[in-house]
């Protein structure tokens, strides 16, 4: 490698601090495998050697562009190699990788763009517009932008043109990215991920998931948010393969796991139930698939009915941005014996339930669940006050999850605290109402939220989709609720939709199913 080379006292410390760079995995994976593929996309097959080549000329790249360690390069991408060059080779320069969620509006980026200060944005020809226009909308100077693809195409020449730059020195605890969380409690807050805690999150799902040298797996879902972090980033860690779908298809996602020989497969709820509706579905050689998995949503037991069905072996996960994608997880075996649990913290998470006034709590009491561990984030970017309400001195994370734990450490989301509906001084779970719309046999989606009542103060609604498109009878939905949690908690009403607004991640957005139920009941 060949760039900025440190001397004297500045090489001992470089000496010390290059391995904690997580810049520094791409020349250390091609090292050992430099011939072993590493990303596949579309036509493209990437070695750990072209990787790792095209990671450091990044980095020299955004040396020679000015971009000083500390400062931030955003990108507004789909699943493509270029992300992931740019996540290392941002990381190598020392600088701080801001993934912008491509679906955004132009008002929406130009936020990101002028919170996070970006010096440099990477487009492509999809979402070059949104980009552009946001930038009209910044004060000051906006940032550069070099677009990958399409007729203003000048990426692999910028990056080209570069020597390759050696990984910045770096502490654990330096800022390697910022995520903006998905806005599901109001507007995005960036999430400061460290080199420190990326590297904790690795070592999570390698300790807990037992990820393996010749895993491969498939990224259906947007990588700009945490899922990125789930088995892509630690795959490429241990020499894995991981196969990058820019557009999703269901069809040819289960043709492209067949052909790739994946092992490990995660993907959120809803993502499954559309590719296990497929003919290929039918079809699929499931021996080959170590395990699946899914997050980001509850997962309807119709569903990991059908995972047991073909033979998959079923693991669940919880996670928020400011974990890194790893808090809890749950293997095949403790789905049977702690059914609707979240699971156990993973290796290096603590977890514990406290009161109002932060106390912990006694297994099975319910309250707030905060969570402790490296892997967990710094605080949110320049948001002083929401870190400090977040995050307490001893460096627990307040979730903003009601739940409760048993003896064992196992641990059940009761609800989100502002999703809790009381309805004539009961408090009811809308988790809990949910699975039971979920487990009607036509339910493929449900948000369950509070519908203001004279009465009662508030009353349980029901919003969901069908499996078939058709409108469900609400007395029918009812009447299978009352077979499964009290009467009092059943939705009186029900709203069939065509789609569930979702957030970036896959998510319900609560807050946009309170606003459609609204419009709905006003008419």
């Amino acid at each position: 490698m060949t760039g900025d080379r440190p001397s004297g006292e500045e090489a001992t410390v470089a000496a010390r601090y290059l391995s904690d760079n997580i810049g520094s995995w791409t020349a250390l994976r091609a090292r050992r495998d430099p011939q072993r593929t590493a990303l596949v996309c579309g036509e493209q097959r990437i070695s750990y050697a072209r990787l790792e080549r095209n990671a450091g000329r990044v980095a020299g790249a955004l040396r020679e562009a000015g971009v000083k360690p500390g400062r931030r390069v955003a990108t507004a991408l789909k699943n493509r190699v270029e992300f992931v060059e740019l996540l290392f080779g941002t990381a190598r320069a020392g600088a701080i990788f801001v993934p912008l969620n491509f679906r955004l509006s132009s008002e929406e980026v130009a936020y990101a763009l002028a919170d996070s200060g970006a010096e440099l944005v990477v487009v492509q020809a999809d979402t070059a517009a949104a980009v552009t226009a946001a930038l009209e909308l910044l004060e000051g100077e906006p940032p550069a932008l070099i677009s990958v693809d399409g007729p203003d195409a000048g990426y692999a020449a910028w990056r080209d043109a570069a020597l390759p730059l050696d990984p910045h020195p770096v502490r654990p605890e330096d800022p390697v990215s910022i995520v903006y969380t998905s806005g599901t409690t109001g507007a995005p807050k960036g999430a400061v991920l460290s080199h420190g805690g990326v590297l904790a999150n690795v070592e999570n799902y390698l300790a807990d998931w037992d990820l393996r040298r010749d895993d491969a797996t498939v990224v259906v879902n947007p990588i700009f948010h945490v899922v990125l972090y789930i088995l892509s980033v630690p795959l490429l860690y241990k020499g894995g393969k991981v196969v990058l779908m820019e557009d999703f298809d269901p069809a040819a996602a289960v043709r492209l796991a067949e052909a790739e020989e994946i092992t490990v497969w995660f993907a959120i709820p809803t993502a499954w139930q559309m590719m296990l509706a497929t003919p290929e579905a039918e079809r699929l050689d499931a021996s080959r698939l170590r395990f699946v998995g899914s997050g980001g949503a509850a997962c309807p037991q119709s569903l990991m009915d059908r995972f047991a069905e073909l033979g998959l072996e079923y693991r669940q996960g919880y996670g928020l941005s400011e974990t890194t994608s790893s808090a809890t997880t749950m293997g095949p075996g403790d789905q049977r014996r702690k059914p609707g649990s979240i699971g156990r913290p993973f290796f290096h998470v603590e977890a514990r339930i406290v009161d109002e006034e932060g106390r912990a709590l006694r297994p099975g009491e319910t309250g707030e669940i905060q969570l402790r561990g490296r892997n967990l984030c710094a605080g949110y970017w320049r948001k002083p006050k929401e870190t400090a309400e977040a995050f307490d001195p001893e460096g627990w994370f307040a979730t903003g999850d009601v739940g409760r734990a048993d003896e064992e450490g196992f641990i059940w989301i009761v609800d989100r605290k502002k999703d809790l509906i009381i309805s004539g001084g009961e408090n009811i779970s809308s988790i809990e109402v949910e699975a039971a719309v979920l487990s009607h046999p036509r339910v493929a989606e449900a948000a369950v939220v509070a519908l203001p009542h004279e009465r009662w103060g508030e009353t349980p609604c029901a919003v969901l989709t069908t499996s078939d498109g058709d409108d469900l009878d609400p007395a029918d939905l009812i009447a299978h609720c009352r077979q499964r949690i009290a009467h009092y908690k059943c939705p009186t009403v029900v709203v069939t939709v065509a789609e569930l607004p979702k957030t970036a991640t896959g998510k319900v957005a609560k807050a946009q199913v309170r606003e459609l139920v609204a419009d709905r009941t006003a008419q």
